[in-house]
């Protein structure tokens, strides 16, 4: 649940400073009906004020509910799609390219039906211009062991979850810890329970 306000908040910011930065380059003003950003809460507000315009007050809870709902879906979706795994460093200081790795696949028939090959994510992260008609299935990704509703139910259960998809985190990484994508103010912490040290730290000495 800490990743929740961290990756809307983050999100909104990233949003903002990328919009800025490619209405810089193109000379154009931030506050201005150029700012994509900027329509798409126009859009949200507008929308707001008409379903409150026809359906009165009563209905404003439900459009919190809904909201709410909607984001908090979203972002646990972008959770269980990328948990516990991380781009490594090469020898140069750069992350290395994003590859099929770096992401949760799962290839359960009825679920990819009805979510478009959502679940293909992997072949998606690789490809980001491939059509979803033609998203693979990528034997080097890691799998799900469920389909995204079993997943996003467990996701808003934590020690379930962590009891489901930390041992799958660890084999995929062939039981190297210091690989794993771990949230920074836990990291010593989970490094010393499994007798392993933070190569960062080591290489900082």
């Amino acid at each position: 649940w800490r990743f929740l306000p961290r990756t809307v908040v983050g999100s909104l910011r990233s949003a903002w400073r990328l919009e800025r930065a490619r209405l810089e380059r193109l000379g154009k003003p931030v506050w201005s009906v150029h700012n994509d950003v900027l329509n798409a809460w126009a859009i949200s507000v507008v929308l707001y004020a008409v379903l409150l315009g026809v359906f009165g007050l009563s209905i404003a809870p439900y459009l919190v509910i809904q909201a709410i709902f909607g984001f908090s879906l979203l972002e646990v979706v972008n959770y269980l799609e990328h948990y516990g795994l991380l781009r490594q460093k090469t020898a140069k200081g750069r992350y290395e390219r994003c590859s099929p790795a770096h992401s949760w696949n799962s290839d359960h028939l009825v679920t990819n039906i009805f979510l478009y090959h959502l679940q293909r994510h992997s072949d998606h992260h690789a490809n980001p211009t491939r059509r979803y008609q033609t998203l693979r299935s990528m034997e080097v990704s890691p799998q799900l062991p469920a389909g995204y509703v079993t997943m996003i139910t467990l996701a808003y259960i934590p020690p379930l979850w962590r009891k489901v998809m930390d041992h799958r985190v660890l084999d995929h990484y062939d039981g190297d810890i210091t690989r794993v994508n771990i949230e920074p103010r836990r990291r010593e912490k989970i490094l010393a329970r499994y007798g392993a040290s933070d190569p960062a730290a080591a290489e900082g000495k």
